[in-house]
């Protein structure tokens, strides 16, 4: 009977020792999957921005500026007052702050261009948004976490994150160049970091199921808070833009580039960061429920836009209103080429 026992024991542990293997393996690999991803959705990111883009933004910047100040004042404010109400794990409450104060990504972008929104202030805005990022994530992330940190004994290590930041932004310049050198290649780059934006979520979530298979039987309240925040940063978004008399493609730009977060980047900070800390996993759970609710609820959104401009037609008189033209139409009426449309 010892022997049996032993034998085991043996196995179990055995058993166990493998399976830790494997999910060291399915780790790595999900690592290298979000940088590479990340990396191409980033490049892409740059492939779309030109310097006209800009000027023509730039000459009204308020319309960036609510954005701005909607995607790091309100978003991360609302991101510490919906963890603090569904009472989240300090592991989730902090993933779920790295979400709120991550910038738009390209996703945002195409909403814009499906939503019938102003596409070249979208584009303007994600770029801002992520350059913005270099500090005001690690800023907010200072300022809102302690609710959790000091209580928990859990440092984030804000150094390596602004390391990391700028090491994710480098491939903006880099697709910003091929625009610029070489335009005819910029338009597939482009697709190709659209598709992986809507990748990188996918395979990390199915990834994070087999390394985590609580992830789908997490808390109602992670759930309900991974719904919630995009739905808040939409309606604000919005409501902001509509107080200070924003068209409204502006209005629905805006709200796009609020609501919706460039997930890659917050699951390659966690990776880059937190990858050997024992909250890892936890900390992937928050930003992989998150992604897949974002998709599904930002075309769900685009969808409604679709039908609402099909059977409703807008006073002329709107288009006309305080705000100046529409960056997109004055580009055309200058004769300017506006590649987002094409390269979305």
């Amino acid at each position: 009977m010892a022997g049996i026992v032993t034998g085991t024991s043996t196995i179990s542990i055995t058993t166990s020792s493998s399976q830790s293997a494997y999910i060291d393996v399915l780790k790595e690999i999900n690592k290298y999957i979000i940088n590479i991803l990340l990396a191409f959705i980033m490049l892409a990111m740059g492939c779309v921005v030109t310097v006209e883009d800009f000027k023509v933004v730039l000459r009204r910047p308020i319309g960036a500026v609510i954005g701005l100040g909607c995607q790091f004042i309100l978003m991360p404010l609302a991101a510490f007052t919906l963890a603090h109400v569904m009472r989240l794990e300090p592991a989730f409450a902090i993933s779920m702050l790295i979400v709120g104060s991550s910038p738009g990504g390209t996703l945002s972008s195409l909403q814009t261009h499906l939503g019938n929104g102003n596409v070249c202030l979208s584009i303007v805005m994600t770029t801002i948004s992520t350059t913005a990022a270099l500090g005001m994530l690690p800023f907010n992330l200072w300022l809102y976490s302690r609710s959790w940190t000091e209580s928990t004994g859990t440092s984030i290590p804000y150094s390596n994150i602004a390391i990391a930041l700028v090491l994710i932004i480098i491939p903006v310049g880099l697709g910003m160049i091929i625009r610029w050198k070489a335009p005819k290649i910029a338009p597939v780059v482009t697709k190709i970091g659209s598709i992986s934006g809507l990748g990188l979520i996918g395979v990390n979530t199915i990834i994070n199921c087999l390394i985590n298979p609580d992830l789908l039987s997490s808390p109602w309240t992670l759930w309900a808070a991974a719904l919630l925040l995009p739905a808040c940063g939409y309606t604000l978004g919005y409501l902001f833009a509509f107080l200070f008399r924003q068209k409204w493609r502006e209005r629905r730009t805006i709200s796009f580039e609020t609501g919706t977060q460039n997930v890659g980047l917050a699951l390659a900070l966690i990776n880059v960061t937190f990858g050997e800390s024992p909250l890892f996993l936890s900390l992937l759970t928050y930003p992989s429920i998150f992604g897949v609710i974002m998709v599904v609820g930002a075309f769900g959104l685009v969808g409604l836009y679709v039908l609402f401009d099909r059977y409703y037609t807008k006073p002329e008189d709107e288009t006309d209103s305080a705000g100046g033209d529409d960056p997109d139409e004055e580009m055309e009426t200058k004769g300017v080429h506006n590649p987002a449309t094409e390269d979305l």
